[in-house]
């Protein structure tokens, strides 16, 4: 918002200015017109100088200060009135302005620039409708006010209409080709619409006529990543996190990208500074905690995903990594209620993996709580597919005893995955029975169908090198 109006009000100046003398050279005696002579500036030229170099410098304050101490030759103007309005807008001096615009429109309703202005003041106070209304009233009276129709083409984007965003975005472009709000917009609508390569030219031009505005450079780093180009999504980042590097949203971006590329260390440090900032962004520590746990630092990994499901114990999908880590650490207990969690906690829409309902089970049984693994283990079956290998796993961990034909069942399955899951579950049922041989030969059979991706064969990698004798 700060950003469109600070735009509004460059406009509005440099009307302003265009219609004012620059200078006005003083007439000196004959005798003395020979000497070279230093012009003198206009009254009201030297006040929008003053306007307009406050402004550029992102002082408002002081360009309200340079407006009230000028001697403007019309004031009461409407044009002036509602160039202070934009500046009492730009200070974030909103009830002032909306009194200066109210008063500009009751002598002249069809004032266009005042009902723009006063839609942005109406859009940051929340009531869209009242934006919208506004918006068009000023279309009305100047159908070819570029502003205005890309402030309707952000409402149009908010409310995820792409096609009416779209159109009047273009129309923007086609009045003012040069629009910023316009482009970005487009650039957006490109972006929601799943179409990267026209996001990206359309952002490049936007970058182009505006090189110093790092959101620009932002979603455009999405363009790249959308088209799995990470590097030149890095590179735009790397210009946003230097434009604006309080801005704390670009490291947050570029530590995803980073992530993605195995920058494990470049991903930390862009992470840790977020939190550093704001210790309350709770997916923050989630991806310093993938990026930990690929640099193998188990226990901060922990940390950080334990703090995360502090701040949203609702976040389901960090249940399955925590307990991957817990049962890696041997702390089967805690592995046991992080799976349970991940399993009974899931999206009701969603159809649940019975792996977690499995990993609880074994993890309970590693803990030596046998009884809480088969009572959990009964209530959790009772959900799984049947016939099937899930439903003949769940049995032969409640009642151990002949492996035949869960073996020969693994052996027929044709789904590859779930046949080396399958085998991971078996290993560790025969590791509980104390059979280590049968399941360390499991788990290698595991580790070496080498899917990856998978918490299965990630476990089953650790425990057989748990297994393997000392040298």
């Amino acid at each position: 918002m700060r950003s469109i109006i600070a735009g509004t009000v460059l406009v509005v100046l440099l009307s302003a200015c265009s219609s004012t003398p620059e200078r006005a050279p003083e007439q000196p005696p004959a005798e003395e017109q020979q000497q070279p002579q230093e012009p003198v500036l206009d009254p009201a030229a030297e006040a929008y100088e003053s306007i307009s170099l406050a402004m550029s410098v992102g002082d408002p304050e002081e360009a309200i200060a340079a407006y009230q101490e000028a001697e403007l030759a019309d004031p009461e103007s409407p044009d002036t009135q509602v160039l202070l309005a934009n500046l009492y807008v730009a200070a974030g001096q909103l009830p002032q302005a909306r009194e200066i615009l109210n008063q500009v429109l009751d002598a002249d309703p069809q004032n266009a620039d005042a009902l723009y202005l006063l839609a942005l003041i109406e859009g940051s106070d929340g009531d869209e409708d009242r934006e919208r209304e506004l918006l068009q009233q000023s279309l009305e009276v100047n159908p070819e006010n570029a502003p205005a129709q890309a402030a309707l083409g952000e409402i149009e984007l908010r409310n995820r209409r792409y096609d009416a965003a779209e159109s009047a975005f273009a129309a923007s472009l086609e009045v003012d080709p040069e629009n910023l709000v316009a482009l970005i917009g487009l650039g957006n609508v490109k972006l929601r619409t799943d179409e990267p390569e026209q996001a990206a030219e359309i952002l490049t031009t936007a970058i182009e006529e505006a090189p110093e505005y790092s959101f620009a450079y932002a979603d455009r780093s999405r363009a790249w990543a959308m088209q799995y180009e990470l590097e030149s999504a890095e590179d735009d980042l790397n210009q946003a996190v230097e434009l604006e590097p309080d801005f704390i949203w670009h490291r947050y971006d570029r530590g995803l990208i980073r992530l993605e590329r195995s920058n494990f260390t470049g991903a930390i440090d862009d992470f840790t500074s977020v939190i550093e900032e704001d210790p309350s962004i709770f997916l923050a520590y989630v991806h310093r905690a993938r990026a930990l746990d690929q640099e193998g630092e188990r226990d901060a990994a922990i940390a950080d995903y334990e703090t995360a499901l502090e701040l949203r114990p609702d976040y389901h999908p960090g249940h399955r990594p925590l307990g991957t880590l817990y049962f890696e650490d041997e702390r089967f207990g805690a592995a046991a209620e992080q799976f349970r969690a991940a399993w009974e906690d899931g999206n009701p829409n969603d159809p649940r993996d019975p792996g977690m309902a499995m990993m609880a089970a074994l993890s309970w049984k590693m803990a030596d709580d046998t009884e809480r693994a088969d009572t959990f283990l009964e209530a959790a079956a009772a959900d799984f597919p049947r016939p099937g290998l899930w439903y003949d796993m769940a049995r032969f961990y409640l009642r151990p005893g002949y492996d035949g034909s869960i073996l020969r069942g693994i052996e027929d399955e044709e789904d590859r995955l779930l046949q080396a899951r399958m085998r991971f579950y078996l290993a560790g049922q025969y590791e509980a029975l104390g059979q280590t041989n049968s399941a360390r030969a499991l788990y290698l059979e595991v580790r070496d169908s080498d899917l990856r991706g998978f918490i299965e064969t990630r476990l089953a990698r650790q425990r057989y090198e748990r297994m393997m004798p000392a040298e």
